[in-house]
């Protein structure tokens, strides 16, 4: 294994997509607090990699901050339930590959989530003998950029890359000076990156020639 070289992911859009049970999650905390909204897994998907308060302030800006943020840490109690219970969608790929991934390099998770997210994952597709270190805002207070920087000086890699699917995944992986693998088959849309895979099955290649470099 190259230990010193290590694969950063990103987790929504990139690994998974769980957009069915937060949408689930967020609807019933809705209900509870007397929110008149309901949310499709459709709309949920658009949220995703956002801050949760990012989320709060595009879908309920009409509840006062106080209350909104007593919502949102009930919202994200709930999804790590049912999470942990159920599950995500993984992309195609994806349950294959980490383990050959992690047979040459040291694997990790970084994500705009809260604490226990990046957990459910884990724990509910039995990754924990693979994934070395995760980070993520709800654990540090810190934006990605900050936090994959944290992971590579924490775990000693001289190098590392970052793959996500989004813009803003890719100016954090920018900021903390790492290249960037962005998923396209993800929720980002279309914009410009260097590198891009279309499939979970095309990483290997691209991240063997990125190390190369």
């Amino acid at each position: 294994m190259k230990k010193d070289c290590g694969i950063i992911f990103d987790l929504d859009g990139t690994l998974w997509d769980s957009s069915y049970q937060v949408g689930i999650a967020w609807n019933t905390v809705f209900k509870r607090n007397g929110v008149d909204l309901e949310l499709t897994p459709e709309r949920m998907a658009v949220m995703m990699g956002r801050t949760v308060p990012e989320i709060g302030e595009a879908l309920i800006p009409f509840i006062e901050p106080v209350r909104r943020a007593r919502i949102l840490d009930e919202c994200c109690e709930e999804e790590n339930r049912l999470l942990n219970l159920y599950g995500g969608e993984v992309f195609p790929g994806v349950l294959e590959l980490l383990p050959v991934l992690a047979e040459e390099y040291p694997l990790f998770i970084v994500s705009n989530c809260q604490d226990g997210y990046i957990q459910s994952f884990i724990n509910f597709y039995g990754l924990s003998a693979l994934i070395k270190d995760i980070e993520c805002i709800g654990r540090t207070g810190l934006h990605k950029g900050d936090n994959i920087r944290l992971v590579v000086e924490r775990d000693g890699l001289k190098k590392a890359v970052y793959v996500g699917d989004t813009e803003r995944d890719g100016r954090a992986a920018r900021e903390a000076g790492v290249p960037f693998i962005r998923a396209a088959y993800g929720f980002g849309g279309e914009f410009a990156a260097e590198r891009a895979i279309s499939s979970f099955y095309e990483l290997p290649a691209i991240i063997e020639s990125v190390f190369k470099e």
